[in-house]
This record gives C-alpha cells, sequence and structure tokens, in this order.
C-alpha cells in the first residue's frame, strides 16, 4: 500500500498576511499580520466578529483584500484564485444523497481534484475510511461524515489545510479523532491553520496561536507564551 509522501519542512511561511486591511458588509480587518508555517498548527482564536472567517474567505479566493499582501509559499497571489493543491479546506458538510456509497463520491471527488490512486489509497488509509466505502452516504454515522469530510481535504495533497470551527458540535470521540489526524498532517509538514473561538480542547495540537479581536491582531506568539496551562 502506498502512503501520502513526507511534505519538505520549511523556514519560510506557507502563508503570510501582510498588513492587511478589508471592509465590506460589516466585515472589517485593519493591518494585520501574521503567518502559519509548515509543520505547524496555528489556531486563529476570536470572538464571533473578529473577523477569523474573513481570513479563510481571503485565502480561498471569496474576498479581496482592499490592501496589504496575502503570500502563500512566498508567492503573493493577488486576485487570483489560490490553487488547491497549495491551500485546501475542510468542508462543513458533504452530500448525503442515498443514491451514493462512500467510495463513489469520494472517487468523484478525487477525479474533480486531480487526485492520483495511490494517493488516494493513502488518503483512505489514514483517515480510516477503508470499511466505510460501500456504506451509502445517508447512513454514514456523524464519525463517518467527518472522516469523509477530512479526506476530501487531503485530496488535492495541500501545503496548508485551514479548517474552520472543526470542533463545533463533535463528541468526545470525534474530537480526538480530528486533533489525531490534524497532528498527523502537521507532522507531514502541512501548515494547519484553524479558525476558532477560544477552545481548550484544541491546546494539546496547537503551536501558534495568532488572537484577533475586531479586525486586529492583539496578540500572537507560541502555545506555551500565549495559551497557559491550567
Amino acid at each position: 500500500r502506498k502512503t501520502m509522501c513526507q511534505l519538505p519542512d520549511s523556514a519560510s511561511p506557507i502563508i503570510a498576511f501582510e498588513n492587511v486591511s478589508f471592509n465590506h458588509a460589516g466585515r472589517e480587518l485593519h493591518g494585520i499580520s501574521f503567518a502559519a508555517y509548515a509543520g505547524r498548527v496555528t489556531v486563529l482564536m476570536g470572538a464571533h466578529d473578529a473577523g477569523k472567517t474573513t481570513v479563510l474567505r481571503m485565502l480561498l479566493g471569496l474576498d479581496i483584500p482592499d490592501s496589504g499582501c496575502i503570500s502563500t509559499c512566498g508567492k503573493p497571489y493577488g486576485t487570483s484564485r489560490i490553487p488547491k493543491n497549495v491551500v485546501s479546506a475542510m468542508p462543513e458538510a458533504i452530500s448525503l444523497s442515498p443514491y451514493y456509497s462512500a467510495g463513489t463520491y469520494l472517487r468523484w471527488k478525487a477525479l474533480w481534484a486531480g487526485t492520483s490512486d495511490s494517493l488516494l489509497d493513502g488518503i483512505i488509509h489514514m483517515t480510516e475510511l477503508q470499511n466505510l466505502l460501500t456504506v451509502k452516504l445517508h447512513d454514514l454515522a456523524p464519525i463517518g461524515v467527518l472522516k469523509m469530510r477530512f479526506a476530501i481535504a487531503l485530496l488535492p495533497n495541500p501545503k496548508a489545510l485551514i479548517m474552520d470551527e472543526p470542533l463545533q458540535t463533535l463528541d468526545r470521540s470525534g474530537t480526538n479523532w480530528i486533533c489525531e489526524q490534524i497532528r498527523k498532517q502537521a507532522n507531514r509538514g502541512v501548515a494547519v491553520l484553524i479558525a476558532s473561538e477560544p477552545d481548550s480542547r484544541l491546546r494539546p495540537i496547537t503551536d501558534d496561536v495568532v488572537v484577533l479581536d475586531k479586525g486586529t491582531v492583539v496578540k500572537e506568539g507560541s502555545r506555551g507564551q500565549l495559551w497557559k496551562e491550567d
């Protein structure tokens, strides 16, 4: 069985925001600067209206900064969409069609993403989907849906993985599973950027923290510096 290849380590940021500002429809960013590095889990932390989702939308090409620069792998991306093999997001939901199996749906998504058969095989094993491939989508348990969502995010073999409130609504088993998977990706060299309200469940897997408040970076640093142990 072939597995996903180890990504190269890098001292340069995979994602970098430099003095980025944005103001539209009540959503604002005020000259924010931060970076997410290969092999590290960065948590973008803040309240509901802090600006976290706007940051993620910019990385997905859904919002364009009014000023400042966003770079991926050292290259400014301007107004063009960042390729999914650089930045990929975990989908918030998947189709729960009664007609398609998990395996059929995943293979269709892989074809769309240009994923090789060997990479797809590695993702299936990494996300523990081997025994769910014949299950109809609408029959998947919540943990099965979670595994599918995460697997789909990995299909482009991205250098950066972004996630919006990944622990929201999860029970303990789901939380434990996704946290283990996040750490595995960081250990491969992926830069993981998580947008989340303060959540102590993320603390064990976090390397760096960027605190947003009303569209402004108010603090940033390592977990040890900013997220004190109880």
